[in-house]
């Protein structure tokens, strides 16, 4: 225990000024830290622990009890947590006890001065000592207390916002109204839902502030026409609702600052959706698409659109059919080997191409004889015929390379 027994008779000489010295402190702090700042119905609650701070430093100097023992008083635990509530930061409450301990420290400073002596410098250092170790065991304690409630009170709301958003897009009795008000988000206007989420090896830290570049990135590209909501979906999975005012932005101009970025997201956008039904058709279409990106494995597009995947979107819950569609369609072209990824890519291209052999060499950064070659192997050693309509083989390419299962089960 720490001694501060000669400090005895300075508390107890502290005592008849502890009420002037708590009136003091209330009209001061009010003045450097005003009532607006924390809410008005917060005042008495601060006044009173104002109040039981000075008393309780008053005894714990008057009887001479160690000051790394002493807890915070009951006022100041409630005023702490409803500060936390609040959204208060904690750097209003320290500098508050900051003030405080400024106004004892004269007091008691004063008090010292007036029996004069050659043990006043001792005392004074004594003192000084006493309050830094008070402080440091009354700031530490109150900074754990506000920040055990702050996370309470933020994991409470996050689960309460996560109930509306649920109830929103399944339910069909939600009051729309109040939902509006508990989320701070409209839903009589025009939106587009995005799904973000990050690789497994991404650190926690790191998927928060990549999260954060890429909201602000789509925001600005978007000109999105107010907040948006956000709801975390998973550890390292989030979702987006934008307010879209104009027309829908083109995928270019909202997957180049992405990827320019070098962020560590991939990003899969709904489609543009108004009002309550929209707000929900916009969510499904980013999930279904989020869904197949992942079918399709690292070498997707880190950046897909719903309305450009949606055929291949829409048959995600139909693995077994899709695979025999492939089997039918592609036949060994199917397997999965680097050759046939390769044939398939290129002719994927070539029919997107009108069958130009020159426009797909250019696009494939190739010689047109190469692509000559590519194109008699799909047709001699593969079977594959491109005399008729080409629908089914491009519909089938496009199975390839968004549902990659199906490759493993056509082999």
């Amino acid at each position: 225990m720490a001694a501060y027994g000669s400090l005895v008779w300075v508390g107890q000489a502290l005592g008849p000024l502890t009420g002037a010295i708590t009136e003091e402190l209330i009209r001061v702090t009010e003045q450097m830290i005003p009532v607006t700042d924390i809410a008005f119905d917060l005042a008495d609650m601060r006044a009173a622990s104002i109040a039981e701070n000075v008393a309780v430093v008053q005894y714990v100097l008057a009887n001479n009890i160690d000051p790394a023992t002493v807890s915070p008083s009951a006022a100041a635990t409630a005023y702490a947590q409803r500060l936390a509530r609040r959204g208060v930061p904690l750097t209003v409450l320290l500098r508050a006890y900051g003030l405080g301990q400024y106004r004892l420290l004269d007091a008691a400073i004063g008090l010292i001065l007036a029996v004069p002596g050659p043990d006043q410098p001792a005392r004074i250092a004594e003192l000084l000592e006493f309050a830094g170790r008070y402080l440091d065991r009354l700031n530490s304690s109150m900074g754990r207390i506000y920040e055990a409630e702050r996370d309470r009170w933020l994991s409470s709301r996050q689960v309460a916002r996560q109930q509306w958003i649920a109830r929103l897009l399944d339910s069909d009795d939600v009051d729309v109204a109040a939902a509006e008000k508990a989320l701070d988000y409209r839903l009589d206007r025009r939106h587009r839902a995005v799904e973000l989420w990050t690789t497994t090896t991404t650190t926690g830290a790191d998927a928060a502030r990549a999260f954060e570049q890429a909201r602000q990135l789509l925001s600005t590209a978007m000109g999105a026409g107010g907040a948006e909501l956000v709801s975390a979906t998973g550890a390292r999975d989030m979702r987006i609702w934008f307010p879209v005012d104009g027309d829908p932005v083109a995928h270019d101009v909202l997957a180049d600052p992405i990827e320019s970025a070098g962020l560590p997201v991939r990003v899969t956008l709904g489609p543009v959706g108004e009002g309550l039904s929209g707000f929900r058709r916009s969510a499904r279409g980013a999930a279904r698409a989020k869904t197949l990106v992942i079918s399709a494995g690292p070498d997707a597009p880190g950046v897909v659109e719903f309305d450009a995947v949606a055929p291949f979107a829409l048959l995600a819950d139909e693995p077994d059919e899709l695979a025999g569609f492939v089997r039918r369609v592609l036949g060994q072209l199917a397997e999965d080997t680097t050759k046939t990824a390769l044939l398939r890519h290129t002719l994927e291209v070539f029919l997107a191409e009108d069958s130009s052999f020159s426009r797909t060499a250019r696009i494939l950064q190739v010689h047109r004889n190469t692509v000559q070659y590519r194109i008699q192997q799909v047709t001699g050693r593969y079977g594959i015929s491109l005399d008729t309509d080409s629908f089914e083989v491009r519909f089938a390419l496009g199975v390839c390379r968004w549902h990659r299962q199906v490759l493993t089960a056509a082999t």
